[in-house]
């Protein structure tokens, strides 16, 4: 998924502007462009573990995460909870009622006090005919988006579950790491219990993984929800 550095609490409505300049597929337009679409944006907070949108619902407004983070996710056939994105700053959701009513296959739940920035689809439907950039960026990310469900299918089925757990440590060093003196530091944006449901193995497969890669000086476990990748280039061999 397109991302860029989105740091941005728009709680006022002229603070609305930098928030659309910081958005990924709105980076190609300028001022009087910005300005807009930000006349456009209205503001709806969610608190921790708050739904956002629920499977079969009708979303109504295209979404942009200005604060916080949200878990995108469905169920298994057997119930288990399968989370498919986890969406940060700048990134969207609710871009499939753009063109016409369809219910959500998928919930959304803010993972934290989350703040989102929607604009109603007619008027974002405007946006689009007006600025076909903006289209192109979108299915720019769609494109992403599909080639990671495409990659997710393949890490469940044929890997086994400790090559699953190296790919998710991975994924999650590209999208949340930075660079420290040591390696690279990930700020974890799910717990244990969450991260097995997105790969499709049980907790203690995770724990044990995790576990096994310290001990093997591969990464060093900072606290609950930070990992230090020391060797990312063993932690790639060892999927």
């Amino acid at each position: 998924m397109i991302r860029g550095n989105f740091n941005c609490n728009c709680t006022v409505k002229e603070q609305h502007m930098t928030c659309a300049a910081r958005v990924p597929i709105f980076s190609s337009l300028g001022e009087e462009e910005l300005r807009q679409i930000a006349s456009l944006i209205v503001q709806k907070s969610y608190k921790k573990n708050e739904i956002i949108i629920e499977e079969g619902s009708v979303p109504l407004n295209f979404m942009i995460v200005s604060k916080g983070k949200i878990k995108v996710y469905g169920y298994s056939q057997d119930g288990r909870e399968q989370i498919m994105y986890i969406l940060t700053p700048g990134d969207f959701f609710g871009e499939r009622n753009l063109l016409h009513n369809t219910q959500a296959d998928y919930n959304a739940q803010a993972m934290e006090d989350t703040v989102v920035c929607m604009i109603q689809r007619e008027k974002f439907q405007e946006l689009l005919f007006r600025y076909p950039g903006i289209s192109i960026k979108i299915m720019d990310v769609l494109c992403e988006r599909l080639e990671k469900m495409e990659s997710m299918f393949k890490k469940i089925s044929p890997k086994d579950v400790d090559s699953r757990v190296s790919m998710v440590l991975l994924e999650l060093a590209h999208k949340f790491g930075r660079k420290h003196g040591r390696g690279i530091l990930i700020e974890l944006p799910m717990n244990r219990e969450e991260m097995a449901n997105y790969i499709g193995v049980a907790r203690e497969t995770v724990s044990r993984k995790i576990t096994s890669l310290r001990d093997e000086g591969i990464i060093e476990i900072l606290g609950n929800k930070k990992i230090l990748i020391l060797n990312e280039e063993a932690l790639e061999n060892s999927i």
